[in-house]
């Protein structure tokens, strides 16, 4: 499974395997404020340990960069997947 495959996986079936509700309709509830769920939580390593930017992270998890990269400071997740990887040589 290449990693586009598994990312799209992550976004069409939800930390939990399947599709909530809200994917099912196609409409996605904001989370502004919301605490993070355990689902959320797993999602969020799984695509952290895959090396997955922090703006993808926060657009499939439906949250904000700051929201994403404070949480990761918050749980404990090594920041080494937020800096951008040097050109060139």
């Amino acid at each position: 499974m290449t990693r586009s495959e598994a990312i799209r996986r992550l976004v069409e079936t939800g930390a939990e395997g399947e599709m909530s509700n809200t994917q099912k309709a196609g409409v996605m509830s904001s989370t502004r404020g919301n605490r993070w769920t355990p689902a959320e939580d797993d999602a969020f390593r799984k695509m952290a340990e895959a090396n997955i930017r922090p703006e993808l992270i926060a657009k499939v998890l439906n949250r904000s960069v700051h929201s994403v990269k404070a949480r990761a400071y918050a749980i404990g997740l090594p920041l080494k997947w937020f800096k951008p990887k040097a050109k060139g040589k």
